[in-house]
């Protein structure tokens, strides 16, 4: 990681998977626009104030992570790293599953259409990457196929809209809060959990009514996409990646036959073909097909991966694994 510039500052070390195997370690990480400190009170006196979750919700990591470690480790690029190769092959990238979705969806020919990158659309259009951020447009002008999504405006076709406005805002001077909260709530649960923190949000008046709470925080919306997140953002005291094996989804996924060579594999490269249970082969996006999922019903998805479009050979950030 180099010797010059910030690192991590580890308030609460991760102390390892949870001893029971079924907890979700939800990753939360605010967005670097946002007021850390304000946001991180209001999000903890949820969990401390509301009985249903101060029993069930632990904070088991919390860090600082600087901006310039960030840029300088390409984690933004490493998250987005599925987004950013659709973006630079445009149409070229296309699987014969997204051609045939985005044909039937916008009635027009994927060799015929304008699909453009989200940086043509800003020189195209006169735009800043808040206003192509903040472009909105009818939802039936609007589609994501494969975890990539396409807006449709003014004849055009943008893939991925928000990357110019995302690595702006991920900068050497945008630090962020990550934390980790461990509950053994099933998803249902959690995303009550999160409603209630935007809820909390919007009466601090930290966030606007009309804006949606993705714009102050992520969050880890499934359990493959709880190792995504700590890929990137999970390391001790002495900033060292916490080994993707103390993850408590990874460990189960490795007690049931798995190696962190496959885990990591599918996490780097996301769509995926699945065999469904009648036996016909269907193509998704890992982290979409697995959210929501318990350990057990990601598990068996996983099991039934037959192949996967390789959209990148080796690794944007440099990982110790």
């Amino acid at each position: 990681m180099g010797n010059i510039g910030r690192k991590p500052t580890v308030l609460i070390p991760y102390g390892g998977r949870c001893t029971s195997n079924r907890c979700h370690d939800v990753f939360v990480y605010l967005r670097p626009e946002t007021n850390g400190v304000e946001v991180e009170s209001t999000l903890f006196r949820v969990v401390k104030t509301n009985p249903e979750y101060k029993g069930s919700v632990k904070l088991v990591y919390l860090a600082n992570i600087p901006g310039d470690f960030i840029v300088k480790n390409r984690i933004v690029e490493e998250y987005y790293a599925s987004q950013l190769y659709f973006i630079s092959r445009g149409k070229d990238g296309f699987t014969p599953h997204m051609r045939n979705i985005f044909e039937t969806y916008f009635h027009e020919p994927v060799e015929d259409a304008d699909i453009i990158s989200p940086f043509e659309a800003l020189k195209r259009f006169g735009m800043d990457y808040n206003e192509l951020f903040n472009l909105r447009v009818p939802l039936s002008q609007m589609l994501i196929v494969n975890g990539q999504t396409i807006k449709c405006f003014k004849g055009c076709y943008i893939l991925n809209y928000d990357i110019p406005a995302i690595l702006h805002k991920n900068n050497n001077k945008t630090d962020i809060a990550a934390m980790i909260f461990r509950t053994r709530l099933e998803y249902n649960k959690i995303h009550n959990l999160i409603d209630d923190m935007g809820d909390a949000l919007k009466d601090a008046d930290i966030l606007h009514s009309e804006k949606p709470l993705s714009r102050i925080f992520h969050y880890s919306k499934g359990p493959f996409a709880q190792i995504r997140d700590a890929l990137g953002h999970l390391y001790t005291p002495e900033n060292d990646h916490v080994p993707v094996e103390e993850l408590t989804f990874c460990s189960f996924l490795m007690e049931n036959g798995f190696s962190t060579r496959e885990i990591i594999g599918v996490i780097r490269n996301p769509v995926v073909r699945i065999r469904t249970k009648s036996g016909k082969v269907a193509e998704n996006y890992l982290f979409a097909l697995t959210a929501n999922e318990t350990f057990e019903g990601a598990l068996d998805k996983f099991s039934r991966i037959d192949s996967q479009v390789i959209t990148r050979q080796g690794p944007v950030m440099r990982l110790q694994y």
